[in-house]
């Protein structure tokens, strides 16, 4: 017996709208690592909000369900809602200090300094990457650690492909800035 080749996002997110909520089941499978790990890293490494942002996306999923178009990639949909949902989140917990504040604090650029040397790579980045403005480090997570191209990311924010590859330039220039500071 041959084997049949999985169905596509596209196939499965019809079926769910169509009220085959199994379906959904295989959806989850395939996306919540990379969801989680995306906005895991959104959220400065905080696992227990990666964990419930990662829920609510597919609780939107379903929710949502009736505004999946068959003709977008159903991968550049659902990181579109996972953006919505962060930014839900963001919204009602704004951090209370930011970078303007952390920089005129007193010790600051030494304690910066003295972290760098005293931590690995992998976390003095992600640390960096927790003081970029939200709209630079989501462009960098989406492009650098979830493989979307400029043109899926100009789609999810609403701009051209050579203005998406432009923000990543920037937000890039600016996690340099940041972690050689």
């Amino acid at each position: 017996m041959a084997a049949t080749s999985p169905l596509s996002d596209e196939h499965l997110m019809l079926q769910v709208q169509a009220d085959d909520l199994d379906q959904l089941t295989l959806l989850f499978e395939r996306y919540h690592g990379p969801l989680f790990g995306f906005l895991t890293r959104l959220n400065g490494g905080n696992r227990e909000v990666g964990r419930d942002l990662t829920q609510n996306v597919f609780l939107r999923v379903l929710k949502y369900r009736h505004t999946f178009q068959p003709t977008l990639s159903f991968r550049t949909w659902v990181y579109q809602l996972a953006r919505h949902v962060h930014a839900d989140h963001w919204q009602r917990h704004r951090p209370t200090t930011d970078l303007d504040h952390l920089e005129q604090t007193p010790g600051y650029h030494h304690a910066a300094q003295h972290h760098h040397a005293t931590t690995d790579c992998a976390q003095s980045v992600q640390e960096a990457l927790s003081l970029l403005p939200a709209a630079q480090r989501e462009v960098l997570l989406l492009h650098r650690f979830q493989g979307f191209s400029y043109a899926e990311i100009g789609e999810m924010l609403g701009c051209s492909e050579g203005a998406a590859r432009v923000k990543a330039h920037r937000a890039l220039e600016a996690l340099r800035a940041v972690y050689f500071h």
